[in-house]
């Protein structure tokens, strides 16, 4: 019992030490190809170049490459990699994934799989993507919760 309570306690505290980090993002589509495998199925893969900005003040470029499957008009899967230059030249590197959704829209998990010097310890953060399109642009929002300790290798 006074396990189960010190557990509780320990993730209640830990919850309250995290931090929303949230990432509003918007890119062009580019280099799009197109396989019309059959009547009803197709493969994607296309790149974004984009800017962003965070609530913590940082902005930057970000450069992603995305492969998907699509079946009777719907995303069966959808992956990608995503590689965020920061102002100061820091980076992040991503993989993001999506199943069975709407091709002009559509939420996405997202891990942080690479970084550079001060942002290593970001490295294994999951995140939430919500992106929507509109011809060839791409808009969307990335949240991930941070503890305070990483919060702050992003805060200015």
């Amino acid at each position: 019992m006074k396990f189960l309570i010190a557990l509780i306690l320990c993730i209640g505290f830990n919850t309250a030490k995290s931090e929303d980090y949230i990432i509003q993002f918007q890119a062009k589509v580019k280099n799009l190809k197109e396989f019309n495998i059959s009547k009803s199925e197709k493969f994607r893969s296309y790149e974004l170049e984009g800017t962003f900005t965070d609530n913590f003040g940082n902005y930057g470029k970000s450069s992603t490459v995305i492969v998907s499957d699509i079946i009777n008009g719907k995303i069966l899967r959808l992956e990608g990699t995503n590689e965020t230059i920061y102002s100061n030249n820091e980076k992040i590197f991503s993989k993001a994934f999506r199943e069975k959704s709407d091709i002009d829209a559509g939420i996405a998990d997202m891990k942080i799989v690479g970084a550079t010097n001060k942002l290593k310890p970001l490295i294994g953060t999951s995140c939430i993507i919500s992106v929507r399109y509109f011809e060839d642009a791409i808009f969307g929002i990335q949240k991930c919760k941070l503890s305070q300790k990483k919060s702050k290798l992003l805060k200015k």
